[in-house]
């Protein structure tokens, strides 16, 4: 059955209530899981880079204290400040001083240094001439102090600490080697007693010992690391090149942001949003910077989101069959009663609704009182269906009775203008095909024939006419074979054939009849056509306006004999098919006027 537009049926509405409620319930449970979700880990995300910063900066803030303290013992021993002034001097003595000087100092550097492996070196310079150093190397240093690279840089420290990386800090005097490893080197200026500068102290560390931490960051997100000294020069990661081509996360982060913190920065250089943790070294007076790319910070929280979506979509899923079986459970006895009321070919107008309990009081309610209510129509209409047919039937008759008048003064008409006519052989003819068409008319009492039979008695008034307009009248039949046993009311086509005789005949020759019977699209249709004057306005409008009158109202008019035919059958074909039937009349665009008569074909019919 083919609902109406906008109306939707029971189970589906049920269905779609059932999946948007579940729907709107996963989305907000989904929805807050989410955000506490993302929160959680968005807040993990930031401590451990964080953390991870911290780490780094208490690692090389370690370092370089101990860095500083092996310096500051050094610049502190009263041997090494003894020893150093008779090594200083020894220039100016015997081979033997030298040598016992030089050993002398070298042994109190390699005691102040210890056993810390981490650190590698320990160079004293004097202001003026070579330094001496032990650790990876012992000896004197070839570089004069004042052409050091780093001398201006410590000088103006005057004695505060001075770091920096040393591509290449230890040059063998006598065998000229160097170490291809990078170095980080701790300076301080070195003082007598009365505060007079004599020379510096110098500690090394290998860079990527220092640096471990920050090479290998011990998180899972991927974090770029950069150190600035307290000038906010980059110390890590460290380039022959210059370094000003990397982003400068010193100044960027500028004065306000102190101790710890993290920000959002732009990168001008990248071309991209960065997330930037941050550790200013309380010691050593660096600056730890950690950032990561925005993509590479939320992608891995996204992917460890990805569960909940998946989970809600399963969800979702199984939504959709809960619902589909609910909303069927629910429906299913509702849609069989209605299915059954609808469907009164199969089951009969009165049969019983036999639906086994639902378990739902209302539905079950509602089966009972229409098996009651079919069982109390079914009494009454039976009686009422027996009284309708009568009137129908009498109805039916009575319209053909009409016809029977009609017919007999259209043909009296026709004798007496052929006698006047002098056509006296026509006449006789004429009387023996009228007598067989009254015996057509009165044989029996049924109001309904074959078209056959129809078609038999048409063919025979034609001939009548035939006989009186001789050239001036032509007529054919065109009917499709698989019509002629249809049952159509009877003389309706006869009819239709005298009104267009009768109007055809009032115009000049030659006058055509054309009578059609076919099948399209499984509707049988009879058309009777003419080239005579066609209908006037005023009758189109007549008609058709006492059609609608009993399509709306069903009342019957009353019919007088002249002008009847139309309208007679009209009438009785709504008498004999109710409101399924099809008829139609107005006027050719040649010439002329068409009546179509039909309704749904059967192959039984």
């Amino acid at each position: 059955m083919t609902q109406r537009h906008g109306k939707k049926s029971l189970q589906t509405i049920l269905f779609y209530r059932f999946l948007t409620i579940a729907a709107a319930l996963l989305i907000v449970i989904s929805v807050i899981v989410y955000m506490i979700q993302y929160s959680s880990l968005y807040k993990n995300m930031e401590n451990d880079i964080l953390r991870t910063t911290t780490s780094i900066g208490a690692s090389i803030d370690l370092q370089i204290s101990q860095m500083d303290n092996v310096c500051l013992n050094v610049i502190n021993s009263t041997s090494i400040k003894s020893t150093f002034a008779l090594w200083s001097q020894a220039n100016e003595g015997s081979a033997y001083e030298r040598s016992r000087h030089q050993n002398a100092l070298s042994n109190a550097l390699i005691s102040i240094r210890g056993v810390d492996a981490s650190i590698r070196q320990v160079n004293i310079y004097p202001m003026e001439g070579s330094g001496y150093g032990v650790g990876n190397y012992y000896g004197m240093l070839s570089a004069e102090t004042a052409e050091l690279p780093w001398y201006e840089s410590a000088l103006e420290k005057n004695g505060y600490r001075y770091v920096c990386v040393a591509e290449q800090p230890l040059l063998s005097k006598n065998a000229g080697t160097r170490s291809d490893r990078l170095y980080l080197s701790l300076y301080r200026m070195y003082f007598d007693n009365y505060h007079n500068p004599i020379g510096f102290v110098e500690v090394l560390k290998y860079y990527d010992d220092l640096f471990a931490d920050a090479i290998l960051p011990k998180t899972e997100a991927p974090v770029d690391v950069a150190v600035y000294d307290g000038d906010g020069t980059q110390v890590y990661p460290y380039s022959e090149e210059n370094t000003s081509r990397d982003f400068d996360y010193y100044n960027a982060l500028g004065e306000e942001n102190a101790v710890n913190g993290n920000i959002r920065l732009y990168n001008d250089r990248e071309k991209q949003s960065e997330y930037v943790s941050f550790s200013r070294l309380d010691y050593s007076g660096f600056t730890v910077v950690c950032s990561v790319r925005n993509t590479d910070f939320f992608v891995p929280i996204l992917k460890s989101l990805m569960w909940i979506p998946l989970l809600a979509f399963s969800l979702f899923v199984v939504c959709y069959f809960v619902a589909g079986f609910l909303s069927r459970r629910l429906a299913s006895p509702l849609t069989q009663m209605h299915q059954f009321l609808s469907d009164t070919d199969s089951n009969g107008q009165f049969q019983l609704i036999h639906l086994e309990d639902s378990g739902i009081i209302e539905i079950d309610r509602l089966r009972d009182s229409l098996n009651a209510s079919t069982q109390a129509k079914e009494a009454a209409t039976e009686s009422m269906l027996v009284m309708k047919e009568q009137e129908i039937q009498a109805q039916m008759l009575a319209l053909q009775a009409q016809m029977n008048p009609h017919f007999l003064y259209n043909s009296l008409n026709t004798i007496s203008a052929m006698a006047e006519e002098g056509m006296t052989e026509e006449v006789s003819g004429m009387c023996q095909d009228i007598t067989s068409i009254l015996r057509y008319i009165s044989s029996d009492k049924e109001s309904v024939s074959t078209v056959e039979e129809e078609l038999e008695h048409c063919d025979l008034y034609l001939s009548c006419m035939k006989k009186r307009f001789k050239d001036s009248f032509t007529y054919e039949f065109d009917i499709a074979d698989d019509l002629l046993d249809l049952k159509i009311p009877k003389l309706c086509i006869q009819l239709l054939i005298e009104n267009s005789v009768k109007f055809t005949s009032r115009t000049a020759p030659p006058w055509h009849i054309r009578i059609e019977g076919y099948i399209d699209d499984g509707q049988w249709l009879i058309s009777v056509k003419d080239n005579g004057p066609g209908f006037s306005p005023e009758v189109d409008k007549h008609l058709r306006s006492q059609m609608d009158q009993i399509l709306k109202y069903s009342v019957l008019p009353s019919l007088e004999l002249d002008g009847m035919g139309i309208l007679n059958i009209f009438i009785r074909f709504y008498l004999l098919f109710g409101k399924a039937f099809l008829f139609q009349f107005g006027n050719l665009p040649e010439k002329g006027a068409f009546v179509i008569v039909g309704g749904r074909f059967h192959e039984k019919d």
